[in-house]
């Protein structure tokens, strides 16, 4: 663990000095010898001072999304929630937004958890009363057409306005959207106006 906190301080010293955040992970981790666990951990927990102001400048309270579109990254923000809900291990990075340890989204699987923390996520947005709802999931990954599906009926279901899609370039149409969006992946955050992340209100 002292091997991890020191890595993540010599990366934390590269960043806030311009050092790309890619070129600089490989040299730390090649150095203490980090295994992959630890290689996703400093990824998601270590930023810049630049980034820390940067991300949080574009968090909102889910208050804020009473009467607007919300476009939800997918997989993102499922793995996310099935990690809270299996007490499995989740970062709070240096810019405040949660995130998972696992590394699945590859080879993410559609099964009993993807439902429940679907439910979960369903019920927070309609307590929150948005005006409808987009999920966005990445066409690359296994049955995200019959997930996709899936979450269609559930938003019926429940009375939520909205929808679910698949796209070969998710990333990208979540940032052109450019609406409230629900992620914590820093690329999206960079990109977007204003962000919720959803596993702060869920934990």
């Amino acid at each position: 663990m002292s091997n991890t906190r020191e890595a993540a301080s010599d990366l934390k010293y590269l960043l806030d000095r311009g050092y790309n955040k890619r070129t600089s992970l490989n040299l730390v981790v090649d150095h203490y010898v980090l295994d992959k666990k630890g290689r996703n951990f400093l990824q998601r927990y270590v930023f810049s001072e630049k980034d820390i102001r940067l991300h949080r400048s574009r968090s909102i309270p889910i208050e804020k999304i009473e009467g607007k579109t919300v476009v939800v990254d997918g997989y993102n923000v499922l793995i996310t929630v099935e990690a809270i809900l299996n007490d499995k291990e989740i970062i709070e990075g240096m810019d405040g937004f949660l995130r998972d340890n696992s590394g699945v989204f590859s080879k993410y699987v559609f099964g009993e958890d993807t439902k429940k923390a679907l439910k979960k996520i369903i019920y927070k947005l309609k307590e929150y009363k948005p005006k409808n709802v987009l999920f966005i999931f990445d066409s690359q990954i296994s049955k995200s057409g019959e997930l996709a599906a899936y979450v269609r009926r559930k938003l019926k279901e429940h009375s939520l306005s909205g929808d679910a899609k698949t796209s070969r370039s998710a990333d990208k149409e979540i940032t052109e959207m450019n609406e409230i969006t629900i992620s914590t992946d820093s690329i999206i955050i960079e990109k977007v106006d204003k962000v919720v992340d959803l596993g702060c209100v869920l934990l």
